[in-house]
């Protein structure tokens, strides 16, 4: 007999949306919760700073005109953030969505539950970065492909297909390696059907004069950051499966890295499985193809021009293959309730490792450092009237100092000391600090780089009020000797 709960939402036409709703509100909590706790990183700034001009000159013009109309509500760094999670949750329900219209709803569930936990996407979902909005295009996309594929009649889907894929390019142009799967997989649907092919060629034609501007922002500013990548092996692609699922960083040797890896090898007879009994089933194969071929195509790009692989980068392929261990899990549970139970309480205490991790760690996954507040809290607490700034960092721009600082001291922006070897590099320490802007009594220096001979050039030339390291960075408060 069903309690009045079951037999209200047995006969509640909103009832399918219980699974999503519940993930939906478990998601929030997460993405929501210590959202505040590291300051900004380098990348966040870079983020404000392009949304501020706004200009088409870096790729990813539509992230950045949703941001620069997010910015005019507020800019507070939780405020900021909160677009990222906008997208993030959104990529949740699509997830869903697909999985329930491939393999059905328990699918759907288990993968969008799998996405909501994953360290390494909280993680992106609580910065002021593209990368879910890009995951959550990257899936619409897929959804109308794989609609249209069925119903190849029904034009909505087929232009919702390419405008996703569209707006999937202009939010980052690496989002284009998903075509190429979109492309295998027509071929094999429609290989022997001419009029088909046409109309997805046309589909295909139509999207890449529509990101033609968004391809040549790429050529004219591709030396304008460069970001050195090491070149991925086979052991960087296994890896990649455990950081993108349940633990982004290093495992601490040898019990934690012992165990995740026995893990790594749980995950990848999940997948196997999969493959193993869902081969025949057309739908599961355009899933894998959504899952390899955009990896495949990044790991291939990085050895034969320079690397891009990053698991920000990879991560598109992320709900691809949570559906495949969803399915993995699913054919497991059918011959086996026991084993399928032990390895959902496995996923559970992996994932809830990387999660503890993640929200007690200072640093990001990648190592990237929230140090601009603490130092610009440091000069709050100490600061004096006459107090004068000597910022040099390697990003050349004093806009993180800026975002945090709350007293009235002038800022001077100043290039990092040049020079190799170590007589150069002596030589030019002196003549970097003979050359700072006058200082009547107190000087605040920050400067973002190892040099040997800084401080014992300071020392000649000021008292050394506080010296601090904050991740790297070396900050002084100096006061001008007395003759």
């Amino acid at each position: 007999m069903n309690n009045p709960f079951q037999e209200w939402l047995s006969n509640n036409r909103f009832k399918h949306y219980v699974p999503i709703g519940s993930i939906l509100i478990f998601s929030s909590i997460l993405y929501l919760y210590k959202l505040d706790r590291r300051g900004l990183w380098i990348d966040e700034f870079i983020s404000i700073l392009d949304a501020d001009k706004c200009e088409f000159n870096r790729g990813r013009l539509l992230y950045y005109i949703v941001l620069n109309l997010w910015l005019k509500i507020d800019d507070s760094d939780s405020w900021l953030r909160g677009l990222a999670i906008i997208f993030a949750m959104g990529s949740l329900v699509l997830l869903y969505q697909l999985g329930r219209y491939l393999f059905g709803e328990k699918i759907g569930f288990l993968a969008a539950l799998m996405l909501a936990v994953s360290p390494l996407f909280i993680n992106h979902a609580q910065e002021i970065r593209y990368y879910t909005m890009s995951v959550f295009f990257g899936i619409a996309g897929t959804l109308f492909l794989a609609r249209a594929l069925d119903r190849p009649e029904k034009s909505s889907d087929y232009f919702g297909w390419c405008l996703c894929r569209f707006l999937c390019l202009i939010t980052t142009p690496l989002n284009g390696v998903l075509l190429f799967a979109d492309f295998a997989i027509i071929i094999a649907k429609f290989g022997k059907q001419r009029s088909r092919l046409i109309k997805f060629g046309t589909g295909f034609l139509l999207i890449g004069i529509a990101s033609i501007p968004a391809a040549i922002s790429v050529k004219d500013s591709a030396n304008a950051h460069i970001l050195i990548l090491p070149v991925p092996g086979i052991a960087n692609v296994l890896r990649e499966l455990r950081i993108l699922t349940v633990f982004p960083y290093p495992p601490s040797p040898p019990y934690i890295s012992t165990l995740l890896q026995g893990f790594l090898f749980m995950l990848l007879g999940l997948m196997g499985f999969a493959i193993y009994r869902q081969w025949r089933s057309e739908k599961f194969r355009w899933l894998l193809a959504f899952a390899f071929i955009p990896a495949a195509s990044i790991f291939i790009f990085s050895h034969a021009f320079f690397s891009i692989w990053s698991s920000r980068y990879v991560m598109l392929v992320l709900p691809y293959l949570l559906a495949i261990l969803a399915i993995g899990w699913r054919e497991i549970s059918l011959k086996s309730r026991l084993l399928a139970l032990g390895i959902a309480a496995a996923y559970g205490v992996a994932v809830s490792s990387g999660l503890w991790t993640y929200y007690n760690m200072k640093k990001r996954y990648m190592g990237a450092s929230d140090r601009y507040r603490d130092i610009a809290q440091l000069i709050d607490t100490k600061e004096e009237v006459g107090d004068i700034i000597v910022y040099s960092i390697v990003h050349k721009t004093d806009f993180p100092l800026k975002h945090y600082y709350r007293g009235f001291a002038p800022i001077y922006l100043k290039d990092l000391i040049s020079g190799e070897g170590k007589k150069i590099e002596k030589v030019n320490t002196e003549k970097w600090l003979q050359e700072l802007p006058p200082v009547r009594s107190r000087l605040w220096l920050v400067y973002g780089q190892q040099n040997p001979y800084l401080r014992a050039a300071i020392a000649e030339r000021f008292k050394v009020k506080i010296e601090k390291t904050l991740d790297g960075t070396s900050v002084f408060l100096l006061e001008v000797q007395s003759q």
